[in-house]
C-alpha cells in the first residue's frame, strides 16, 4: 500500500504514479478527497490544515470581525465539522444568521449542528449508507446494496428540494441539531459596528 505517493494515470489494467511507477491493477477504486479553495489562506487571514478559514462559533473569522464564512470553507474554533451537504447547509446558514445578526446589531446565534451518517455511491446501483450518533461517531447500524443505492438517491432529491424550497422561502431550511461543542482555545473577535437595522429573516 502506497498512502503518499501522487498518482498520473489510471488505465483499465493499472495504476501509474507520478514517478513513473505501474503498478498492475485488476480492480481500481477512484474516489475524491475536499480541500477548501485558496482564497482564504491567500487573503493572509488563518486557515486550518485544508485551508479553511478559522473562525469561532458564530463563523465570523478570528482575524477580522467583518468576514464570514460559509459551508464547508469555515473552521469553527479550530474544530471543523466533516466536509459534507449535511454539513455544508447548515452552515451556509449560520453564516446567513450570523450576516443579518451583525446588520440588526444583535448577537449572531453560535453553531448547532449534528450529523446524522454518511453515504457512499458505489456505482448507480450499489451505496452504502452508514447510520452515525450526532458527534458523527459511527453506530453499529448500515445498509447496503440496492436499498443503500435507493437511500442515496432519496439524499440527493432531497438535497435538491432543500435548496428549491430555501429559494421560494429564505429561512425555511431545519437541519438536525447537536447541540453546543466542546471548543478548543480559538476566541472570537470583536462583534462588528452595524452601519443600518434590518429584521433577520430566521
Amino acid at each position: 500500500m502506497a498512502e503518499t505517493v501522487k498518482v498520473a494515470e489510471v488505465r483499465p489494467d493499472a495504476v501509474v504514479f507520478a514517478d513513473g511507477t505501474t503498478r498492475p491493477s485488476a480492480l481500481t477504486i477512484w474516489s475524491a478527497g475536499f480541500a477548501a479553495p485558496e482564497v482564504a489562506a491567500a487573503s493572509g487571514l488563518r486557515t486550518g490544515d485544508l485551508g479553511r478559514l478559522l473562525t469561532d462559533e458564530t463563523l465570523t473569522s478570528i482575524d477580522d470581525h467583518r468576514i464570514v464564512a460559509a459551508g464547508d470553507s469555515a473552521a469553527p474554533s479550530g474544530l471543523p465539522l466533516r466536509m459534507s451537504c449535511q454539513v455544508a447547509g447548515p452552515l451556509g446558514a449560520q453564516a446567513a444568521d450570523t450576516v443579518l445578526s451583525r446588520i440588526a446589531g444583535t448577537e449572531p446565534p453560535v453553531l448547532d449542528v449534528g450529523l446524522a451518517g454518511s453515504c457512499v455511491s458505489l456505482g448507480r446501483h450499489a451505496a452504502v449508507r452508514q447510520f452515525a450518533r450526532k458527534d458523527d461517531t459511527a453506530q453499529n447500524f448500515h445498509v447496503g446494496g440496492r436499498l443503500g443505492a435507493a437511500y442515496k438517491e432519496l439524499t440527493c432529491k432531497l438535497g435538491v428540494l432543500k435548496i428549491r424550497r430555501e429559494a421560494r422561502k429564505p429561512g425555511s431550511l431545519r437541519w438536525v441539531k447537536g447541540g453546543r461543542r466542546v471548543t478548543g482555545p480559538v476566541t472570537a473577535a470583536a462583534p462588528a459596528t452595524p452601519t443600518r437595522t434590518a429584521s433577520p429573516g430566521r
